[in-house]
């Protein structure tokens, strides 16, 4: 080979490394599965058969000639084509008629003659006398490709066999003992035993698929899992039958076998497809196939069969690359989605191989190696789900728990301040805090598993002294001074202690303090959250303690300072907020939105973030990128604010919840929950836009900060992508401005 070719090869060699390397690892997984599956079963098979066969004395050295015309291989032939064991028989193109010579050496005792074919109907003649004919000259095929002889005692014999092999070919011939040796034994019956364990396994599993899934989504999926299994087996089981007893030697036996592999092929198509929501309308495409199956046996002819072969294995194809595409928007719909896809290409190369020994009369791959692999396949896939449905029900419950947990303390603080900001005396006002706080907190660690009764109490300062005014004990003392001299100094008038909370309220020359203690499973981050949340408006309360504002505003605004804090806690600052609100503002009204719609999305749009709550303070305050696990973490905060947001009643609620749900979400379905276009609300597109302008012109601690055209430019070569393209021009058609005012923003916090 010249240097140039050798620089072509290795060129071509590269590019096709350079493509397998680009190739989605879903893809390449799918691939590699189906080659690994093909080659095992290619592989078992020739093990089988020519490795370790079963018979000892196999006949190998024989003499053959083929032909069209069955006559010319009648009568006395002079000149044979010789075998060997490393150059054995092999059909030619169209000769289709076989006739096959062997001399059996003299034997002292009887002894059998074992002929295995390809359901090839065949004549047996010992020294020109017929002992065997299967239909030899009378069908196309046989059910049965086992057949036994008896051999007498005697001299030598000469054996011809007259085989018709019009679709595949293959003829295995030994002689063996009358009586079945264990060896024999085993390889008959381990087949039998196999396959009936297949179809136990498969009854197995259709019995645990409705204990595990009677109300699951997954239950269509391990119903026909089941059923696959088992439908594998009954194949395995009527091939087995066929590989190894002359009693379903009638020829439509061998029609029963080949629509039992077609269907079994259906069936785990349409089992595969069924993983997949999306491709699963792919499966009709098995309605007119069957229907053109059923001709085989109106038609019971080689090219019937040969025609229901390549149209089967064009349906697998079509399947396989029309689901491929289907399966790459529902990955994560499907655990280990590319080794579900290998099934499918798996499929589609026996398909191949079989259709073209099927013309080239070359041997099939094996009917129970293929029903095995399908039914071993389909428990792995089970035994995915499985762990699949036990780890979503875990997770469902974890998700009611955590919605618990995320809502019922909002919801408790939002009828505790409510009802303080209807309080007129101050006595009462800070008792009922005092009392409902605890109450909260308790709550709070018992969905956690934790046990706790706090002990509180509540001094008001009279002159230089504080005066106790209420205490549910046992808290034998508390130095309210202390307390008061140390939160007077602090920006925070909030002290959280291990197991104690201390809380400063003041109103002109009022001062009250409330003692928590007794917290001896320590305060935890979902109490620290409850005091946080709790001061900051009943502060606004204990101030406004002789008005009465509307409950709907209080209630707003309780939410409001609620994201505050979340996001003063993530970004340590709450300028992005205010820039998000008042810049989605600007932007609704360039839409052409009126002032109250405008104004209620930007008002909104201050609680997009408010399920940070429920995200670990590790991820949320972590220097640099988060990790696959952070990330899918840090995406669950949509959900967990839509569930806070959603108990709550009126517009401005319905908006905030659909904008934290949705604030993630692109144009294009690649987002968080994969809506696209309009199925994302309009206020949620908005906030989307300006969100991400404002992430991107502030300086993170895995980005820079980026110019204002650098913005610009990326909002536009995202539109029609992340961004709808009606909001991306009214963006770019103000930008400027938007980020003028964003600027103003960040002067005033400064």
């Amino acid at each position: 080979m010249s240097q140039k070719d050798n620089l072509n090869r290795s060129r071509i060699e590269n590019a096709t490394v350079e493509k397998l390397k680009k190739m989605p690892v879903r893809t390449r997984t799918a691939m590699i599965t189906a080659a690994v599956l093909f080659v095992i079963t290619f592989l078992l098979q020739f093990v089988l058969a020519t490795v370790m066969p079963v018979g000892e004395n196999m006949i190998t050295d024989w003499r053959f000639i083929s032909s069209s015309d069955p006559k010319e291989i009648e009568g006395d032939i002079t000149s044979y084509k010789q075998a060997t064991k490393q150059n054995q028989i092999a059909k030619i193109w169209g000769s289709d008629y076989m006739r096959l010579q062997y001399t059996i050496a003299a034997n002292e005792a009887p002894s059998r003659l074992v002929i295995k074919t390809a359901n090839n109907p065949l004549r047996v003649d010992i020294d020109g006398e017929q002992v065997l004919n299967n239909g030899y000259g009378e069908y196309n095929f046989t059910g049965s490709s086992y057949q036994s002889v008896m051999l007498e005692a005697g001299d030598e014999k000469t054996l011809d066999i007259y085989l018709y092999a019009p679709l595949a070919f293959s003829i295995e011939a030994y002689v063996a003992p009358v009586d079945i040796t264990l060896k024999e034994s085993f390889w008959q019956y381990i087949g039998f035993g196999v396959s009936m364990a297949v179809i136990f396994v498969g009854a197995g599993i259709f019995l645990l698929s409705l204990l595990l899934a009677a109300r699951s989504q997954h239950i269509l999926r391990l119903l026909l899992l089941s059923a696959t299994v088992f439908f594998g087996g009954i194949t395995a089981m009527l091939y087995t039958y066929m590989q190894n007893t002359s009693l379903l030697s009638w020829p439509y036996w061998f029609l029963v076998q080949l629509l039992c592999e077609l269907l079994l092929m259906v069936l785990a198509y349409i089992t595969v497809l069924a993983c997949c929501g999306k491709a699963f309308k792919n499966a009709v495409v098995w309605i007119p196939v069957v229907i053109f199956c059923a001709i085989i046996p109106v038609f019971p002819n080689v090219w019937a069969i040969r025609a229901v072969a390549v149209v089967m294995t064009t349906a697998q194809m079509f399947i396989a690359l029309k689901a491929n595409a289907a399966f790459a928007e529902s990955a994560a719909e499907v655990p280990h989605v590319g080794v579900v896809r290998g099934l499918l290409f798996y499929g589609a190369l026996v398909g191949i191989y079989n259709t073209c020994n099927l013309f080239l009369g070359m041997r099939l791959l094996s009917g129970y190696l293929f029903s095995f692999s399908l039914a071993l396949f389909c428990i792995v896939i089970f035994v995915v789900y499985c762990r699949q449905i036990i780890y979503l029900d875990i997770k469902k419950y974890e998700r009611i728990r955590q919605l618990y947990t995320d809502s019922a303390w909002i919801e408790d603080i939002t009828t505790l301040i409510v009802n303080m900001f209807l309080q007129k005396e101050e006595t009462t006002f800070l008792s009922e805090i005092a009392r409902g706080l605890s109450g909260i907190i308790e709550r709070n660690l018992e969905i956690n598993d934790e046990q706790a009764e706090v002990h509180t109490c509540v001094g008001v300062r009279e002159g230089d002294a504080f005066v106790e005014i209420y205490n549910n004990g046992p808290v034998e003392s508390c130095d309210y001074m202390s307390v008061y001299h140390y939160l007077n100094g602090q920006p925070q008038k909030y002290m959280i202690g291990n197991t104690t909370v201390d809380l400063l309220f003041q109103m002109d020359q009022h001062n009250a303090v409330i003692h928590f203690e007794n917290i001896l499973c320590g305060v935890t981050p979902g109490v620290e959250n409850i005091v946080k949340t709790a001061h900051l408006n009943l502060s606004a309360a204990y101030q406004n303690l002789n008005l009465k504002n509307d409950v709907s505003d209080i209630q707003e605004e309780l939410f409001i300072n609620l994201a505050t804090v979340v996001e003063q806690k993530y970004k340590q600052t709450k300028s992005h907020l205010l820039i998000v609100s008042a810049l989605s503002f600007e932007l609704g009204k360039a839409l052409g939105m009126s002032d109250e719609k405008a104004r209620l999305i930007a008002l909104a749009a201050m609680t997009h973030d408010i399920g940070k709550i429920g995200i670990p303070e590790s991820i949320l305050e972590k220097d640099g990128s988060l990790n696959a696990n952070e990330y899918e973490c840090m995406k669950r905060h949509t959900e967990v604010g839509f569930n806070i947001l959603s108990l709550q009643k009126g517009k401005f609620f319905e908006t905030a919840a659909v904008i934290a749900r949705q604030h993630h979400e692109n144009f294009d379905g690649s987002g968080y929950i994969g809506l696209r276009g309009r199925q994302i609300h309009p206020a949620a597109r908005i906030v989307r836009v300006i969100d991400v302008a404002d992430a991107l012109l502030s300086k993170r601690s895995y980005k820079e900060v980026w110019s204002a055209e650098s913005v610009k430019q990326y909002i536009e070569e995202n539109k029609g992508t992340l961004f709808d393209p009606s909001v991306t021009d009214a963006f770019l058609s103000c930008a400027d401005e938007l980020f003028s005012l964003r600027e103003r923003i960040l002067e005033d916090e400064n």
